[in-house]
């Protein structure tokens, strides 16, 4: 325990600390590894806030776990699934484990050959617990992060290990000297469930009766308490012959809705006094003496509760991210982040969870209230489904332009394209000036970018020796934003309507020597406005043609207000009354001739 409390205690100081307890720790929702590429890519070095409030909160719900769970990390452990030896080639009392060392980058397999523990959870009888050997079996070596228990013996080992079998049950092993038990292995209990009474033509008064019983004979959480706090008080522990008893008991309660007999637990096994650690604030309670009770007390709630003071919405811009191309992209991207933080936060609202941080992590410490779900583990787990759809539908929103024709795979050809977004979204994120724009509620928000963290950590990573230069922090004018964006907007238009015979094209050139008054377009490379590049991806344009083109093109709509607006700056004059065409100047720019265009 004093060991994890001081590796977390360095991982917001020591990137390749903080890389180490990462990847030796695994979370339901991935969180984890996704950090640690954040920092791999120097990003903590820079004193990223959003990877920092994620290491905060990753502290703080271990502190939490310590506390509340007894919830220690083990290095020299893992959780695996349970497996049987196809083979028979592992003898009684033998086990097969090998796993990825996640302490390094996924690509060693490290082979078990200790003395190992064995249990599952929930684990009540002393004979739950299992030490065996872990051996080495070439004939194995195919099974990676799976224990595959011997086929022989008296006895298989996953039976004895609190009733359990091999049909996706998951097993704790540990081959940490430290936490093999003075006393090995305490004789098993019989898990055999008893014999349920048929009823041959079952009627509806049956399962009424059945209903009721089950209603009023439903006391597993009572027994599992009662064992624990009896095991706290007994100098025996968990060998007290009460604990025993109460261990059968939990067996038979487990069966009961399958076998109809209920555990009946007598009056001298109920328990009155719980100790501290079980924090029964309606109950009469004392202060352990036990390990238990020295873990929950080694942490002090304000650790913590007062973890929303740690968290910073202070963003410092990554001019590593500053990507050729970017500007073209940051105008869609400002509206996209606008629709991404709204989701967002009502998302939050939905689950009732109070900060960004601890949604997008997963490492939620305190909810707002209580869901539909019965307990907090099935609020969690409907919360992170919730989440990991989200994060995917705005993914696919991001890569969805350069998806290769007849494939749902990115266009890594698209290369440039894609970093030049991407680089967008970590701009209107993450730029001082971006940032004094939005004043929402959900304007500090800093996780938009951090959906593509894969993108992002790659330019960083090219980036890194990168020399600091101060211009490419500063903010990108909003004419050229303007710009590029009326540009970005007219190839999406152009690119919705390629190969659509139905359509007609977004741009058309009239070849003035043809006395056809009809327009037709060929899209010939010479003669676009809008020239696109099925190589690249991107799209160039043709000035001269694109001011032919505005002068050329037939506008549908009134232009009315375009010649009263007080927006007009002279660039454009009257509309020709008889061929409702806009009269160019000569001197007009190309936001100028966009906006005419995307009229």
């Amino acid at each position: 325990m004093d060991n994890m409390l001081h590796d977390i205690d360095k991982i917001l100081r020591k990137p390749e600390e903080a890389v180490r307890v990462l990847l030796s720790n695994t979370d339901e929702a991935g969180t984890a590894p996704i950090m640690a590429s954040i920092i791999q890519a120097g990003f903590l070095e820079r004193q990223d806030p959003y990877i920092k409030n994620l290491l905060n909160l990753f502290r703080v719900n271990i502190l939490k776990d310590l506390k509340k769970k007894a919830k220690i990390l083990v290095p020299q452990g893992a959780f695996l699934l349970g497996v049987m030896d196809e083979t028979n080639t592992l003898e009684e009392g033998e086990i097969f484990v090998q796993i990825w060392d996640s302490s390094s980058t996924g690509t060693i397999r490290q082979i078990i050959t200790k003395e190992c523990v064995v249990f599952r959870n929930p684990c009540f009888h002393p004979g739950d617990v299992r030490v065996v050997q872990a051996v080495d079996r070439p004939n194995l070596h195919h099974l990676v992060n799976v224990v595959v228990f011997s086929s022989k013996g008296y006895r298989d080992i996953p039976s004895m290990c609190s009733g359990g079998d091999l049909d996706g049950d998951d097993y704790s092993v540990y081959w940490d000297p430290m936490l093999i038990p003075p006393r090995k292995n305490y004789p098993p209990m019989d898990y055999t469930a008893a014999k349920p009474r048929l009823v041959e033509d079952v009627k509806i008064r049956d399962i009424q009766r059945f209903f009721v019983n089950y209603i009023n004979n439903d006391n597993l959480g009572q027994i599992a308490n009662a064992h624990l706090a009896t095991a706290d008080m007994s100098d025996k522990g968990a060998m007290d012959g009460r604990c025993i008893l109460l261990a059968q008991l939990h067996s038979e309660a487990v069966d009961f809705p399958k076998s109809g007999k209920p555990a009946i637990l007598s009056e001298d096994l109920i328990v009155r006094k719980f100790p501290d650690f079980m924090q029964k604030k309606d109950k009469e309670s004392y202060q352990s003496k036990k390990v238990l009770g020295h873990i929950y007390r080694s942490v002090d709630k304000s650790d913590y509760k007062d973890y929303m003071s740690m968290l910073t919405e202070e963003a410092v811009y990554d001019t590593r991210l500053h990507v050729p191309g970017m500007e073209y992209y940051i105008g869609e991207a400002r509206e996209l982040r606008s629709d991404y933080n709204r989701d967002l936060l009502g998302l939050m609202n939905q689950s009732g969870v109070q900060t960004e941080a601890e949604i997008v992590s997963g490492y939620i410490i305190k909810w707002l209230k209580k869901g539909k779900s019965k307990t907090r583990y099935e609020q969690h787990d409907s919360t992170m489904k919730a989440v990991k759809s989200f994060k995917s539908l705005w993914r696919k929103e991001f890569e969805k332009e350069f998806l290769e024709e007849s494939k749902n795979t990115v266009d890594m050809a698209k290369r440039a394209s894609i970093e030049a977004k991407a680089a967008a979204w970590y701009y209107v994120t993450y730029h001082p000036e971006e940032r004094q724009r939005d004043y929402s509620e959900q304007g500090g928000f800093l996780s938009f970018p951090w959906v593509i963290y894969d993108y992002i950590c790659d330019i960083a990573k090219k980036n890194t020796h990168r020399a600091q230069d101060t211009s490419l922090s500063l903010p990108i004018p909003e004419t050229v934003i303007e710009e590029e964006h009326a540009k970005h907007m007219l190839a999406k238009k152009a690119m919705e309507n390629r190969g659509d015979d139905d359509k007609e094209p977004i741009v058309e050139i009239v070849d003035e020597n043809d006395e056809d008054t009809d327009y037709e377009s060929d899209f010939s490379e010479d003669n676009e406005a809008v020239i696109y590049s099925g190589n690249t991806g991107m799209f160039t344009f043709n000035n001269s043609e694109l001011r032919r083109a505005v002068q050329e093109l037939n506008i549908s709509n009134d232009l009315e207000n375009t010649r009263s607006s007080p927006q007009n700056n002279g660039h454009v004059r009257p509309t020709n009354n008889n061929t409702n065409q806009p009269v160019i100047q000569a001197d007009a720019s190309n936001e100028d001739l966009m906006k005419i265009l995307l009229s």
